[in-house]
């Protein structure tokens, strides 16, 4: 089952259930008038890209390998074919969309070259894959999620969460590293995760694993796939902290009703970079500051 099945399912089970997502908490948190607009109200479709296809498509491939121990050429054609048809079922009248299909496969065969997946079979045992989360936040609201990898130590008996990140190119660690919302997903995961397997937070660690298009997009002849390993380390203050802002989150979507714009600062901030709204002329990112208040109006 995919990971769309995957969600299709999870969702059906708890249909009668108010939930939110990490993805869904940290949009909220860059900027509330935009989740009011995409997730709250939904009145805008999720915008098809390149970059979207090619994740789902190494998740896939990962995915797929870590279920069904395949090798390293079945895992390549795998993504070659997932990410190929995606691509030609969304985005074949796009311009530029043979050099894209080609330049993304290429890129992507590279990155699944230099990630030794069966290097983490000879260290750990594999616990779960796609490993579902549906956890009680607080009076009728939960948190939903799905971890892509939790593994065990062979030697030590320790658990670790892995979260397989595509990106263009090399993080900047130590950026990422000050950034509350982007730590808030490990920690998120550590929590609901001990809670629910009756797990003791110390004995479990965290760890993205950053698939690397490029190795600097600025100088694309450097060369294509790289492969970070970051830890998250979380002192359970932190993770209560974390969860502290979920509960807020939480209460400003559902019961506040307050979806606060973000604050422009003359530079373009990060949750205002992909944002189809932005630039202030769209009539769903303007300067009324009531705008919310309407927009939950018209829309009940």
């Amino acid at each position: 089952m995919n990971k769309d099945s995957n969600y299709t399912a999870l969702n059906t089970k708890y249909a009668n259930k108010i939930h939110i997502s990490f993805s869904e908490f940290n949009l909220f948190n860059q900027c509330g008038h935009r989740h009011l607009v995409e997730k709250h109200l939904k009145l805008t479709e999720q915008v098809m890209t390149v970059h979207l296809f090619f994740g789902n498509a190494i998740h896939a491939a990962l995915e797929k390998t870590l279920k069904e121990a395949v090798g390293l050429k079945r895992r390549v054609d795998f993504f070659k074919r997932t990410f190929t048809k995606d691509m030609l079922d969304h985005m074949k009248d796009e311009p530029g969309f043979q050099q894209e299909l080609k330049e993304f496969l290429q890129q992507g065969e590279d990155l699944l070259n230099v990630l030794s997946v069966e290097d983490i079979f000879k260290k750990y045992k594999i616990v779960s894959v796609e490993e579902p989360l549906f956890e009680h936040v607080y009076g009728e609201f939960y948190f939903k999620g799905f971890i892509d990898l939790v593994v065990q130590d062979r030697d030590t008996g320790r658990y670790v969460i892995i979260d397989w990140k595509t990106s263009g190119q090399k993080w900047n660690i130590k950026k990422k590293m000050t950034d509350e919302a982007f730590l808030a997903q490990m920690r998120f995961y550590k929590y609901f995760w001990a809670r629910k397997n009756e797990i003791n937070l110390d004995d479990i660690g965290c760890e993205y694993i950053v698939l690397n298009r490029l190795k600097n997009k600025k100088k694309p002849e450097s060369g294509t796939g790289g492969v970070q390993y970051v830890e998250v380390d979380s002192t359970k203050d932190e993770i209560y902290e974390s969860l502290e802002k979920l509960a807020e989150t939480v209460e400003s979507i559902h019961i506040n009703k307050k979806f606060p714009k973000i604050k422009h600062t003359g530079n373009e901030f990060l949750g205002c970079m992909f944002c189809k709204f932005k630039g202030g002329r769209h009539p769903l990112c303007n300067n009324n500051k009531n705008q919310d208040t309407q927009l939950l109006s018209e829309n009940k």
